[in-house]
């Protein structure tokens, strides 16, 4: 034991320890375990704290999906049953009439396949108008002429607001002049200056038709109302345009619905308070034979088309016009029987 003192104390006076190598890093073990790795963190951070929680973001209700978002996948995009993907559109349009309409629109137009816009402009109308819908007949009419949007878009022209806001949104050229000119129609009886202002967002090229279609769309329902207004614009060429424009609808004659029968214009129908009905001379059913502009002669009128008939019976205000008229039941020697008439401007009312 003594020799192996000595021999240990002999090296460690020829074997002294070197130094530290300044450049190196101090390794931390511990129990025998692998270092663990140096992570350098700033100050402010060092503390330790809870890893933040990665929450997906809630799934939004149907009625306030965006269809069409940029950058967004389509929601639909899983539904491959075009069946489903229409009843899908139907319900979230529904939803969005009761929203801001702007919205709505503009989440329609974002659609672009042509039967699911169609799906999701028909059910904004339906809520918007309470179902109050048009005839098909008459919405057909119009799709086919003006295109789905405008077709539809017509619908609304009893609500000024709305149909304004879906001409601008969605319709353009014709296809927008055709809204705002039924929307027009439709407000002239209760605010004249209103509906004609619509016509100031038009080019010039359509402001006659849209004038004109106004005035005679007002004719229809207030005849009296529509002259006293014509009659009061300062422009000569300007009234004149918009008389004629009623008169195509109300005409000035003598009140009778006429149509082609067996080659004879026959008398349908008589308006209430027109000549034809207060002269108390001419009665359904009967055929003109001939015609005559006051005092000269008569033209025979069998044969000839119903629209120059037309044309004869009508005039200008307090002319005479002459009928030669057979009864419905008259034999075929049975002479005609001479009815002299005042023409006068037709007046309708509703």
């Amino acid at each position: 034991m003594l020799a192996v003192a000595v021999l240990a104390l002999a090296v460690t006076i020829f074997h002294p320890w070197s130094k530290s190598d300044s450049n190196s890093q101090p390794i931390v073990e511990s129990d025998g375990q692998p270092p663990s790795p140096v992570v350098e963190t700033p100050a402010e951070h060092s503390a330790a704290r809870p890893q933040p929680t990665q929450i997906s973001p809630p799934k939004q209700p149907v009625a306030s999906e965006n269809l069409t978002s940029p950058g967004s996948s389509d929601p639909l995009a899983g539904i491959t049953n075009q069946l489903e993907r229409l009843n899908r559109i139907r319900q979230t349009f529904v939803a969005l009439a009761g929203g801001n309409p702007t919205n709505a629109l503009r989440a329609a137009k974002d659609l672009t396949n042509d039967n699911e816009r169609e799906t999701a402009l028909l059910a904004l109308v339906t809520q918007w108008t309470q179902g109050h819908l048009s005839p098909a007949r008459d919405r057909a009419y119009y799709t086919s002429t003006y295109g789905i949007e405008a077709g539809l878009g017509i619908e609304l022209a009893n609500n000024p607001d709305l149909a304004i806001l879906w001409a601008n949104e969605l319709t353009e050229g014709a296809a927008r002049a055709a809204v705002l000119r039924r929307t027009a129609i439709s407000l002239v009886n209760s605010d004249p200056a209103s509906a004609f202002a619509l016509g100031d967002q038009l080019p010039p090229d359509e402001q006659r038709n849209f004038l004109d279609a106004v005035y005679g769309g007002w004719a229809t329902t207030d005849t009296d109302a529509a002259l006293k207004w014509a009659d009061q614009l300062q422009d000569p060429a300007q009234r004149d345009a918009a008389i004629a424009a009623i008169r195509t609808m109300a005409p000035v004659g003598i009140g009778a619905a006429l149509s082609i029968q067996d080659g004879y214009a026959v008398i349908n129908q008589l308006f209430p308070g027109t000549p034809a009905e207060l002269s108390g001379q001419i009665h359904p059913g009967d055929r003109i034979v001939a015609l005559a502009q006051g005092d000269g002669a008569f033209v025979d009128a069998r044969g000839l088309p119903l629209k120059d008939i037309v044309d004869m019976v009508r005039g200008a205000p307090n002319t005479t016009l002459q009928l030669q008229l057979l009864a419905a039941d008259a034999g075929p020697e049975t002479p005609p029987r001479t009815v002299s008439i005042l023409r006068n401007q037709l007046k309708f009312k509703r």
